[in-house]
């Protein structure tokens, strides 16, 4: 996708975004006056606060097939592993393979079944998963060959103090470990397309296995990077309990009340988010990002500071995310809803970098099965993922409750 058209993108939200605020500005004046709002009003915001969605995942779009590296390696290509693995999905071992093709497909073969995908397959797989799952562009990704990653991390910070030359040095209390297991999960999916379609030599195999495999597994890994229970599953974010500063404690996560159900409490909009905003220690503001439902993002988009009268959410200038207070906002499905008079933690600001760690098991494996659902050929798809909190300073939540 061109410059050109990103940035004629870009002008035609920041053009919209100046009609929304005028449009507000316009609603507040008439609430105000009139003590109800002016349907026509509400119902151009609307539209309005549509196209900003529209045009800020067509932004979005447009940046991640900029910015996708190419993954074709021509070394690969000829290699016997990757022929045969296209030959595998393609026709499968009913038709006659060259010797080596089957010695090169039998070298990474599973005892359980299935086949390792040729290493340019599995990094198209992974650029597609980059983008379509919302946390893996967030948080910490590590890649590991054994069944889970252990960690030690300080929980706190060693203690040190001031001497004079010839004093004596009284002992420092040493930072408290902790450990961390972050064992990983199998994951499965099972696109399907019928032989006709396979044998068309017109059809990019690989381009359609990666993007049908990481459509759906990116949805399923995202909610539970969110709000896993941790069984046969990541454990999410959101799974955690959540507690006021006063009674924190390692292994819950801070929460900041809003003081009414479903929504933040009226004329506090501003001063609440400043709260969260300064809840979260210096060391992790570099990097810190809001993550919020798009519900949440409606509403904070019509908060304004009355001091300034700025508002404070602001459309992506030069980059691809919004902002509010200065920090990118990034908008996901899988956060709850934000619905009035419903209890949600519908936010959360952080550095998710150090605040949660994502896992994958090196491999991924691709049985082919043209019997269970016939005239379909299905390719049974596993990989191995985990994630968990890693530090539970650098997460905080919004909960809009009382």
């Amino acid at each position: 996708m061109h410059d050109y058209d990103i940035q004629t993108t870009l002008e035609d939200l920041s053009r919209t975004f100046e009609e929304f605020k005028k449009t507000n500005d316009d609603r507040l004046v008439h609430l105000e006056r009139k003590g109800h709002a002016d349907p026509y009003l509400q119902e151009k915001m609307d539209k309005l606060e549509n196209y900003l969605d529209q045009a800020e995942r067509r932004l979005k779009q447009m940046e991640a097939l900029h910015h996708r590296p190419s993954t074709e390696a021509k070394a690969e290509v000829s290699s016997g592993h990757h022929h045969a693995f296209m030959e595998y999905i393609r026709k499968g071992f009913d038709t006659p393979l060259l010797d080596f093709e089957r010695k090169s497909l039998s070298t990474t073969s599973d005892r359980d079944g299935g086949y390792l995908v040729p290493s340019g397959l599995n990094d198209h797989l992974y650029a597609t998963l980059q983008t379509a799952s919302v946390m893996r562009g967030l948080a910490s990704v590590r890649e590991i060959s054994s069944s889970a990653l252990e960690m030690l991390i300080d929980k706190d910070s060693a203690e040190v103090g001031w001497v004079a030359e010839t004093e004596k040095r009284p002992e420092t209390n040493t930072p408290e470990l902790a450990k961390i297991r972050i064992p990983v999960h199998e994951m499965y999916a099972r696109p399907r397309a019928t032989q006709k379609l396979l044998d068309d030599a017109s059809l990019n195999v690989e381009e359609w296995l990666s993007q049908k495999i990481a459509q759906k597994m990116a949805a399923m890994e995202n909610t539970s990077f969110l709000s896993g229970d941790g069984k046969n599953k990541p454990t999410g974010i959101l799974s955690y309990e959540t507690t006021p500063k006063d009674k924190w404690s390692w292994g819950k996560l801070e929460e900041l009340k809003s003081g009414s159900q479903g929504a933040i409490k009226a004329g506090s909009e501003v001063d609440t988010l400043i709260i969260l905003f300064h809840s979260l220690k210096t060391p992790y503001l570099p990097g810190a990002t809001w993550l919020m439902s798009r519900s949440a993002q409606v509403q904070l988009r019509r908060l304004k500071d009355q001091g300034s009268n700025q508002y404070l959410w602001q459309p992506p200038l030069g980059d691809t995310s919004s902002t509010l207070l200065g920090h990118p906002v990034v908008v996901s499905d899988d956060m709850p809803t934000l619905t009035p008079g419903t209890p949600s933690k519908s936010i959360i600001f952080g550095n998710f970098k150090e605040g949660y760690q994502i896992v994958d098991r090196t491999g991924l494996r691709v049985l082919r099965d043209p019997y269970s659902a016939k005239p379909y050929v299905e390719f049974y798809t596993t990989r191995r993922v985990g994630g968990d909190v890693l530090n539970f300073e650098a997460l905080k939540v919004l909960n809009f409750a009382e």
